[in-house]
């Protein structure tokens, strides 16, 4: 997979999501940081397998991590939909990955202190 593991849904999802200045992230993240974030989520698209499921992924976490206050699944559709007709189907699909898509939360976890033990040792 050319894409480092992420898939085309997931690049897509993080071009619609716009630059790390949209989500409120520019005043904490330089660009040594997002290469960082970039390499994690392609990392845990691997373990996410479809790719579908790495879009949502990356929807999902670049909500968390933005600057929003309310961190729940309906404020993150709303601010990751720049079509507020849209917003319902994008609440439906960040719903089905956090809560029904089938993908091991114990594998994801894994692969994510793989990484930050990775990053600690270097």
């Amino acid at each position: 997979m050319g894409d480092g593991g992420l898939g085309g849904q997931a690049l897509i999802a993080l071009a619609a999501i716009g630059p790390t200045h949209e989500w409120g992230m520019d005043s904490f993240m330089n660009a040594a940081a997002v290469q960082r974030l970039e390499r994690y989520f392609q990392q845990i698209g691997e373990v996410l397998g479809e790719e579908s499921r790495r879009g949502s992924f990356a929807l999902y976490a670049m909500g968390l991590l933005g600057d929003g206050e309310r961190k729940s699944v309906e404020p993150l559709a709303a601010r990751a939909c720049p079509d507020p007709a849209r917003v319902d189907a994008m609440h439906q699909r960040l719903l089905h990955f956090a809560v029904d898509s089938k993908w091991s939360d114990r594998d994801v976890r894994r692969q994510a202190a793989r990484y930050a033990l990775e990053a600690m040792t270097q």
